[in-house]
């Protein structure tokens, strides 16, 4: 029997990007490949995490996005490939269940694409890795963060 539907319940469309212009970095901007994705997506679960935690959350640089690749220049024998699928629209799966990354500094969700994962193998880069969309990122401490989470899931 099979879960998938109670892990990823949602769908959606991407469109791949290369290389997208990310205001405000000033290194690792080259060699980068996300798919982006509707904004309304991670407004909500932003808004979700603000009312539930009481966390000022704010966008991304790329706002809506899944990350492909990130930074990782291809080995010369694979440079045709680069923009090989600019534009193309991916229908994806994504979990309803907003985490909290290790620093707990950024908020997202898990997502499920097959294509994307292919695009990595691709360009023989390690493909074992969970897809997500970053949901928001927070400027609170991580002692300020745990607080509000334990007081909220205890009713405190």
């Amino acid at each position: 029997m099979t879960i998938k539907n109670l892990d990823f319940p949602h769908t959606g469309y991407a469109y791949i990007k290369y290389d997208p212009p990310r205001m405000g970095m000033k290194r690792k901007t080259q060699w980068w490949c996300i798919a982006t994705v509707d904004r309304g997506i991670t407004a909500y679960y932003r808004n979700w995490v603000q009312k539930q935690y009481g966390l000022k959350v704010h966008a991304p640089s790329w706002d809506a996005h899944i990350s492909v690749i990130r930074g990782e220049k291809p080995k010369p024998d694979l440079m045709e490939l680069w923009k090989k699928y600019d534009g193309l629209k991916v229908k994806f799966e994504y979990s309803h269940l907003v985490y909290p990354n290790t620093q707990g500094k950024f908020f997202a969700i898990k997502v499920k694409c097959d294509k994307l994962i292919e695009i990595r193998k691709e360009f023989r880069l390690p493909a074992d890795w969970d897809l997500h969309i970053t949901v928001g990122r927070t400027y609170d401490t991580l002692d300020s963060i745990a607080l509000k989470m334990l007081y909220a899931n205890k009713g405190l």
